[in-house]
């Protein structure tokens, strides 16, 4: 499969960003894959710091997109809402990238988590044996390291999903929700199971998953 690696990144999450590209370099040796990254960081800065850690890890077929929301869409919004936002348009510039070449599955991996270089791999696998259309595999929370994360961190679609599902939380809910972030992740996933899409939720899999804490 033809396989794009794909993840919103911002400034913030700088703790992790150096260690993950050593780890998408590694896992891209096992699984050969291109990579998107989206900063939704203010200004170009954290740009031109994303590209030296790459160029510091070898890591040179690679593309960086900036998206930067103008202050009056900012305007009535508190920071979550704005961080929400900002991810869930980056992974539709993403979405939009994906359905423009021919790629298989969109790899969606949290830049503050790091996979055995095998990984994607088994990932792949599973999709391909179970025809499945999402395989999200749960990683821990970061501060609680005992706890599952239910959030999107360890995701594989496949081009059907991303051909019938937009990830902004406009497309097909309620109007008066238009301008509403906190759930579009949700009801993302509320559209794939009332369709009755199949999808798998899995865990250890994969192992060890190690989910950064600031």
């Amino acid at each position: 499969m033809r396989i794009l690696i794909g993840t919103p990144i911002h400034e913030s999450k700088d703790y992790s960003m150096e260690k993950w590209l050593k780890n998408v370099s590694k896992v891209r040796a096992k699984y050969p894959a291109d990579l998107l990254l989206v900063d939704n960081s203010p200004g170009l800065d954290y740009v031109k710091k994303v590209k030296g850690y790459c160029k510091k890890y070898g890591i040179s077929n690679y593309q960086i997109e900036h998206l930067e929301i103008p202050q009056e869409k900012r305007s009535g919004k508190n920071d979550g809402e704005q961080s929400h936002e900002r991810i869930a348009r980056s992974r539709e510039i993403i979405r939009h990238e994906f359905l423009a070449k021919d790629y298989d599955a969109y790899f969606f991996w949290e830049n503050d988590v790091l996979i055995p270089t095998n990984a994607l791999g088994k990932l792949v696998d599973l999709m391909q044996a179970g025809d499945f259309m999402v395989v999200d595999h749960n990683c821990w929370i970061s501060n609680a390291p005992n706890q599952v994360n239910f959030d999107y961190g360890i995701v594989l679609f496949n081009r059907e999903c991303l051909e019938k599902y937009s990830f902004l939380p406009e497309v097909g809910t309620d109007p008066k929700m238009l301008d509403y972030w906190y759930e579009a992740e949700w009801r993302f996933r509320k559209r794939l199971l009332k369709d009755g899409c199949n999808v798998t939720e899995v865990e250890g899999l994969i192992e060890p998953v190690y989910h950064l804490a600031k």
